[in-house]
């Protein structure tokens, strides 16, 4: 997935952990904001696995991640703390158009058992969904918790600080 990178701040609000639902969600602070950056069409996914990334249909801004995700899978190694500057990130052109309520799967015919590896860093409490662990070209905060890693241009890692709730 091609992501073009613009200026701009992050979404505020709060990326949650839920222990007993196994999943995250996200809590928009302004919803006016939200509203601006999802367009008029409303919202699409990038699926990897059962974790989303939440994407306004028109205007194609990664907005924040949401989804199940279980900790049991996540593999304890040493990540430390992305230097990312806040940014927006748009689907590329080439991408297609997305239409409200499609979900569009990155790693197709993969569980989420076989999706891309996480890495968590229980000093940081920062943890990391990648392809592979090669090193990402840049990082973009697209929300408050959530940043995104680009290689080459495309989609590469999803570093996600969330705040872990019973």
């Amino acid at each position: 997935m091609i992501l073009l990178q613009g200026s701009g701040t992050a979404l505020s609000g709060r990326l949650l952990y839920s222990e007993s639902e196994y999943s995250f969600r996200y809590i928009v602070a302004d919803r006016t904001d939200m509203t601006g950056r999802v367009g008029p069409d409303g919202v699409a996914s990038l699926s990897i696995g059962t974790l989303q990334v939440e994407v306004g249909a028109t205007t194609r801004q990664l907005l924040f991640v949401w989804g199940m995700h279980p900790r049991q899978n996540w593999i304890t190694s040493p990540l430390g703390t992305p230097d990312a500057r806040p940014g927006r990130l748009t689907a590329g052109p080439r991408e297609g158009e997305f239409v409200a309520g499609e979900a569009r799967d990155l790693g197709p015919g993969t569980s989420w058992t076989a999706a891309w590896p996480t890495r968590f860093d229980p000093d940081s409490g920062w943890l990391r969904v990648s392809q592979d662990e090669s090193a990402d070209d840049d990082l973009t905060q697209i929300a408050d918790g959530i940043v995104v890693g680009r290689l080459a241009g495309s989609l590469h890692s999803l570093w996600l600080h969330p705040e872990f709730t019973a």
